[in-house]
C-alpha cells in the first residue's frame, strides 16, 4: 500500500530505535549482508529523466495496487489509545513532469478521532511495472492545531522522483524512494521475500519486507511488510513492540 509517511512514523517510534551497539560477532562467523540485486533503479540524488509516454496512471503492481476507490485501514496502539490510519486511492489525475498520476490520500487520527496528519501522494507506473512516487503534500496537527506543512514535487526545487515499489522486488535490492533536498531523502532495501504474515485483516503468503530509512533522520529505520494483491499490511520500527497493522481492506 501507499507508504504510511515513514518520516512521521520514524519520529513517533524514536524511543524504539536507539538500541545501542550490537554485540561483537566473532570474525570467523560474520553475518553476511544481503547482496544487492542488479538494478537500474535510481539511487541517492541521481537525476532521472522520465518519458511520459512510458507511463500509465493505472497502478496494478501486485505489491502496490492502487485501483481507484481502494481503501486500507490500519491501527497502531499508543500510550493514549489507538492511532488509526485510512489510506484511499482516488481519481482525478494530477500531471507532474508530464506524467498523469494516481492520488493517494492518507489520514491519521488519534483515539478521539482528531486528525494528526492529512497527506496526499502522487504515483504512476511505468511500462516495466515499477511504481514511481512523483510528489507528496501533507499537514500535521496537534489537538486540532496545524503544526507543520510539507510538500515536494518532482521537477521543482531540485526534487527528483523515486520508486515506491519495483516491478520485481528481490532480496538486497535498493532504491531511492524520494529526493527533495532537506525535505525528503528516503531510501529502501528489500530484506526478505516469500514470507507469511498474519494481521487482523487476514493471513498472507508471498509477503516481502522492505526497510526504509532517511538521510534526514540518521539511525531511524522502519520496516514494512507488503502482501501481493493487497499492498502494505504491517509496519514496525526494528526493536519496537508496537506495530501498525492492516485491519480492513476494500477494493471496488
Amino acid at each position: 500500500m501507499a507508504r504510511l509517511q515513514p518520516l512521521t512514523l520514524a519520529l513517533a517510534l524514536t524511543a524504539g530505535l536507539f538500541l545501542g551497539p550490537a554485540p561483537a560477532v566473532p570474525a570467523a562467523a560474520p553475518t553476511p549482508a544481503p547482496t544487492p540485486a542488479p538494478s537500474p533503479l535510481p539511487q541517492g540524488d541521481q537525476p532521472v529523466h522520465l518519458d511520459p509516454a512510458g507511463f500509465s496512471s493505472r497502478v496494478d503492481n501486485p505489491y502496490l495496487p492502487l485501483a481507484a476507490g481502494s481503501r486500507w485501514n490500519y491501527t497502531a496502539s499508543g500510550v493514549d489509545g489507538d492511532v488509526r490510519t485510512e489510506i484511499t486511492a482516488g481519481t482525478g489525475a494530477r500531471r507532474i513532469i508530464g506524467i498523469d498520476t494516481v492520488p493517494v490520500r492518507t489520514v491519521t487520527t488519534d483515539s478521539g478521532g482528531g486528525v494528526l496528519r492529512d497527506a496526499t501522494a502522487w504515483y504512476a507506473q511505468d511500462r516495466d511495472g515499477n511504481v514511481w512516487l512523483l510528489g507528496q503534500a501533507g499537514r500535521d496537527y496537534v489537538e486540532g492545531v496545524l503544526t507543520g506543512v510539507d510538500r515536494w514535487e518532482a521537477g521543482r526545487d531540485g526534487a527528483q522522483p523515486g520508486i515506491a515499489m519495483p516491478a520485481a522486488p528481490a532480496t538486497g535490492q535498493r532504491w531511492r524512494i524520494a529526493y527533495a533536498p532537506g525535505r525528503a531523502e528516503d531510501t529502501a532495501r528489500v530484506l526478505g521475500t516469500g514470507q507469511h504474515v498474519s494481521v487482523p485483516a487476514g493471513a498472507y503468503d508471498g509477503v516481502i519486507t522492505v526497510e526504509e530509512s532517511s538521510r534526514l533522520f540518521p539511525g531511524a529505520r522502519i520496516e514494512h511488510w507488503y502482501a501481493p494483491g493487497v499492498g502494505l499490511v504491517q509496519s514496525q520500527a526494528p526493536g519496537d513492540g508496537d506495530r501498525t497493522r492492516l485491519v480492513a481492506y476494500h477494493r471496488p
